[in-house]
């Protein structure tokens, strides 16, 4: 004889059923949150999803985020990395792995994820500017000259990349910039 449950394996089924429907809107909750600005009860929300439903990829992803965004950029740290485990090119990890480093100080890797960001999205708005605010926290000028023309050749109303782009014309000895206008006026008459 069959047991009273519907069915055959005792209900196990139909609980695993609501665990996963409960991770869902948990999930769900957390990302409502995230976006009106709370990651803190994002982060309780996808902690609790997180318990039931470890290996989904966007509830990871977001968790990150709301960490990151909770000034908890140690905890973002793991999660971000998971995702780019699975998706090595998910370009909004990569933004959040660049911040986070950022956030932890450690420069160097938010550069070198910034830069394969750059590599495999070259157009993606923004990636430029952010990877010309890292070399400039490394003092590598040159190279967020190069990483702020590409911004504003991609997006040329980038008003912050444009601000970034003359103070840092600004900051350049004489000598360079009188270079770096020869270059251009060298440029200009060989398309002319």
């Amino acid at each position: 004889m069959w047991p009273f449950s519907s069915n055959p394996d005792g209900g196990d089924a139909d609980a695993g059923d609501a665990k996963i429907k409960r991770a869902q809107r948990l999930w769900s909750q957390g990302t409502r949150h995230l976006e009106k600005r709370r990651p803190e009860k994002a982060v309780e929300s996808f902690e609790q999803a997180y318990e039931i439903e470890p290996s989904r990829l966007e509830g990871r992803l977001n968790m990150g985020a709301a960490l990151f965004l909770a000034k908890r950029p140690e905890d973002a740290l793991g999660h971000l990395k998971y995702v780019l485990a699975i998706e090595p090119g998910n370009t909004i990890a990569l933004l959040n792995l660049a911040a986070t480093y950022d956030a932890l100080g450690d420069t160097e890797n938010s550069i070198q994820t910034l830069e394969k960001l750059v590599v495999g999205r070259p157009n993606w708005a923004d990636a430029n500017y952010n990877l010309a605010v890292a070399y400039m926290k490394q003092d590598r000028a040159d190279e967020a000259t190069a990483a702020l023309r590409r911004e504003l050749t991609i997006n040329p109303k980038h008003d912050a990349a444009r601000t970034l782009l003359n103070e840092l014309h600004l900051r350049l000895p004489s000598s360079s910039r009188s270079q770096e206008s020869g270059v251009r006026s060298q440029e200009n008459a060989e398309e002319n």
